[in-house]
């Protein structure tokens, strides 16, 4: 058994809501994944692909720079991003994306009440010899209160997709449910995820577990997480 500390879990605030649903289903068998597949499967299961693809589209609604591409047409309160170009820091942009009532976008009004949602078109951001690719929608609702999204991302040729829907309530001291969810190794196999998320004085502490022919279990508090998958010795702990 060994340790494994930094990795980045992104927890949701949140209020009211519906369960998910997902049609990935059960298929992926853990127990012949690499230790570096389940880290990237764990940290998609934690929600980290979804908020990266989120972060990296909304970038976009910084104009004060003047890079003119991607370029960035507005109607009303939606903004259509379209690449085919190279930014001024030499990073080229493919594909496209839509952005609607966005929270922080210079050139649209925030509309409180309605949900903002990206969905992206084969968005390509290729820096040097890394490459990333999102396909897919990402939903925030209830005032940003619950995150509803299915998003693919490709990284070194990799495509893994996260069907997520994140569900909290308690505000001042979060409770967060992971539920109807699943992740998928396109091409490979899925997983179902299901779990909680706990926001207190003593930080984050999130467990859940990916059920797919067999089962991996997660345990992260602060920045130390523990996984084991059933029927094997294989796993990290924490000391």
């Amino acid at each position: 058994m060994g340790r494994l500390r930094g990795l980045v879990l992104a927890a949701v605030l949140g209020a009211c809501g519906s369960s998910g649903s997902t049609d990935i289903e059960g298929t992926l068998l853990f127990a012949e994944r690499s230790d570096q597949e389940i880290l990237r499967l764990i940290n998609a299961a934690g929600g980290t692909e979804m908020f990266l693809a989120e972060a990296q589209i909304n970038q976009f609604g910084d104009t004060f720079d003047g890079d003119p591409c991607p370029t960035i047409v507005v109607d009303g309160n939606s903004a259509t991003v379209t690449g085919g170009c190279t930014r001024r820091d030499g990073a080229e942009i493919t594909g496209s994306a839509v952005v609607t009532n966005p929270l922080s976008w210079d050139q649209i009004e925030f509309e409180y009440g309605d949900d903002t949602v990206i969905e992206a078109n084969q968005l390509t951001i290729t820096d040097g010899a890394y490459s990333q690719t999102f396909d897919g929608f990402i939903r925030r609702s209830d005032n940003f209160t619950t995150y509803d999204a299915d998003i693919t991302v490709t990284q070194f040729g990799v495509a893994l997709r996260s069907d997520l829907y994140y569900h909290c309530s308690n505000p001042s001291n979060p409770s967060c449910t992971i539920s109807g969810s699943g992740i998928e190794l396109v091409g490979v196999g899925g997983a179902t995820v299901s779990g909680r998320v706990e926001l207190g004085d003593g930080g984050q502490h999130m467990t859940f577990t990916l059920e797919g022919e067999d089962t991996l279990t997660v345990e992260v508090a602060a920045s130390c997480v523990e996984w084991s998958i059933s029927g094997t010795d294989r796993g990290m702990s924490c000391p």
